[in-house]
């Protein structure tokens, strides 16, 4: 009937406004957004330096150093650049985040995935969550950021064991003990029998020792020198001591 088509045709015509106008509404992409590009590459900087076995981001990650999820914001590009160029010259006497000696375009690169970060959008960093149970809870501390605190093994073993997943050793952010896993460092599974021959005439011992206090000195090939150059001045003799006790029983 011609009523029933009309009305058809303006209820299709009407149907077509109300869907046109959201897209001719919608804001254009602002230009500061960064390119996929430049976000991945930066993230391939992180990757390939060993980041993520320090620094956690949105809490993923090695425990051993600061989270960076809004570390863009907090401290600015000037101020990150600088201090990638020289870590120590910010920290003296502190534990020191090694110097990576990036080239201009991958610290441009680093800078905008940084930067990328939409920690705004997720809520990030949550509160911290109370749990009842488990471990000791340190009573010098109070309200949500309590600590959890497990008692120290007296056995040497045992505490180098207890030390290689605690801070400041931090050993098990980067290494695994588990055969042929790679996290950032190679899986330290077997690592008593390896170190028997890795340097001829040297104990097992002796190879572990240097391997902790100057480990840039034994960088396994394949894998770059990223390891934390300080353990030295964080570890008592006789967390290190410990520590070579417990590596020395992984045959």
């Amino acid at each position: 009937m011609p009523g029933t088509r009309l009305f058809f045709l303006i209820c299709l015509a009407a149907m077509g406004v109300i869907l046109a106008v959201p897209l001719l509404t919608l804001p254009a992409a602002p230009l500061s957004v960064p390119s996929t590009a430049d976000v991945s590459g930066g993230f391939n900087v992180w990757r390939a330096n060993g980041c993520e076995g320090c620094h956690t981001l949105y809490g993923q990650g090695g425990a051993f150093a600061p989270d960076l999820t809004d570390i863009y914001s907090q401290r600015g590009e000037t101020y990150l650049r600088e201090f990638l160029v020289n870590p120590e010259a910010f920290h003296p006497n502190q534990r020191v985040m090694p110097r990576f000696g990036l080239t201009v375009a991958e610290t441009d690169q680093l800078m905008t995935f940084l930067q990328s970060l939409a920690s705004s959008e997720t809520g990030w960093s949550p509160r911290p969550i109370r749990v009842s149970g488990g471990l000791a809870v340190d009573a010098t501390a109070s309200g949500d950021a309590r600590t959890a605190v497990a008692a120290e093994p007296t056995d040497p073993v045992a505490s180098g064991r207890y030390w290689f997943s605690r801070p400041p050793a931090n050993c098990a952010t980067c290494h695994s003990l588990e055969p042929e896993v790679i996290v950032v460092g190679p899986s330290l599974a077997g690592v008593a029998t390896r170190a028997l021959t890795r340097v001829p005439g040297q104990s097992a011992e002796d190879y572990l020792r240097t391997s902790l206090l100057h480990p840039g000195d034994y960088v396994v090939e394949g894998f770059g020198n990223v390891m934390a150059q300080n353990l030295g001045d964080v570890l008592s003799s006789e967390q290190i001591n410990n520590l070579i006790a417990f590596l020395l029983t992984l045959e």
